[in-house]
């Protein structure tokens, strides 16, 4: 979650634990990556401890099948394991370089645009967010607005795959808004020695006409009725099944009910400003995505936590957006997209 608002308090580099967000204005400002971390291959070489004449010696062996990463920026070797010689993966600082060509090369707006840069675990992992103000829409009313935004996600020791879409910001409740189907692009590769990260995004800029279709979802979700009998029964057939839960029981149909019941609260948070609409079922959705670590009062006064225990946030923030990105372009969503249409 981050806050769109430009201010001198939210512009700057932050730490948080092993996350570094940089929230600045300009697309090509990669000095998060240039200063903090720019990853490359080195060699690595073993010590051999000997005795010779009762003295003990040291010597260095070339180890020619493995390679350490090592952070030019800071000259610190990354903490993890050593990789392959034949490791393949795209830095951090090159991926969003290609990025810079590729939208200078579009008709995007890019002057005017909010950039959220990210490292997670010590660097191993980046995230760069890019927010193009003019690229903006009112949905349901004059002050409920969404802005165009764009995202890479990179790693690299392989935990994450190369994966670029473009989704939206609403300014209200500062979520995250993901979309599927034909209102978003959306593309994942792993780290080989044939990724075209250059490729990838400029055909992720090409694919933002996506933002046409997204606006008129979006409309049409603000006048699509949904109860909270229908978010109920959704989200029991999506992302609040629990197969593993129903094999364990023996139930056909299982639920994760403190999921369920945080969702259909956020539900309820929502319907003075957006009504009993699926808009308001989406906000829910891409509220708990977004905002990973609430607390919130149940039906029985008790308070509870939306963070997953022993899981990193931004893990938690990827899963739930792909759950939320799923149902969006599934056949159920558009069951409800339908009755709107038809009504």
């Amino acid at each position: 979650m981050f806050d769109l608002v430009q201010t001198e308090e939210t512009t700057g580099v932050i730490r948080n634990g092993d996350t570094i967000t940089y929230q600045h204005n300009c697309i090509d400002d990669l000095s998060l990556y240039d200063e903090m971390c720019k990853i490359r291959m080195i060699p690595i070489e073993a010590c051999k401890p000997y005795r010779q004449h009762d003295v003990d010696f040291v010597e260095t062996e070339r180890m020619p099948d493995f390679r350490a990463l090592f952070n030019e920026a800071t000259g610190e070797v990354m903490p993890t394991c050593p990789v392959n010689a034949t490791y393949s993966f795209k830095p951090h600082d090159v991926v969003f370089a290609d990025q810079v060509a590729q939208l200078y090369r579009s008709t995007l707006p890019v002057d005017n645009v909010t950039v959220v840069d990210r490292l997670f675990e010590n660097g191993l992992k980046a995230h760069r967010t890019v927010v193009f103000n003019d690229m903006v829409e009112s949905v349901s009313e004059a002050r409920d607005l969404v802005r165009c935004r764009f995202d890479i996600f990179n790693s690299v020791n392989k935990t994450w795959a190369f994966q670029v879409f473009s989704g939206a910001y609403r300014d209200l409740c500062r979520n995250t808004l993901v979309f599927g189907g034909s209102k978003a692009y959306h593309q994942k590769r792993k780290h080989t020695s044939g990724l075209d990260t250059g490729a990838m995004t400029s055909k992720a800029i090409s694919g933002l006409t996506f933002w046409s279709d997204a606006k008129d979802a979006m409309k049409l979700w603000a006048t699509s009725p949904l109860s909270l009998n229908d978010f109920s029964d959704i989200l029991a057939a999506s992302i609040c099944r629990d197969d593993s839960l129903a094999a364990q029981t023996g139930k056909k149909e299982a639920v994760n009910a403190k999921r369920l019941n945080y969702l259909l609260h956020r539900f309820t948070e929502e319907l003075p400003e957006l009504g009993p609409t699926l808009w308001a079922g989406y906000n829910a959705l891409t509220h708990w995505a977004t905002h990973t670590n609430e607390t919130w009062v149940a039906e029985d006064g008790k308070e509870r936590k939306t963070s997953t225990k022993g899981a990193k946030a931004h893990q938690v923030e990827r899963q739930r957006e792909d759950l939320v990105r799923a149902l969006t372009e599934s056949d159920l969503w558009a069951s409800y997209e339908r009755k709107a249409i038809t009504t």
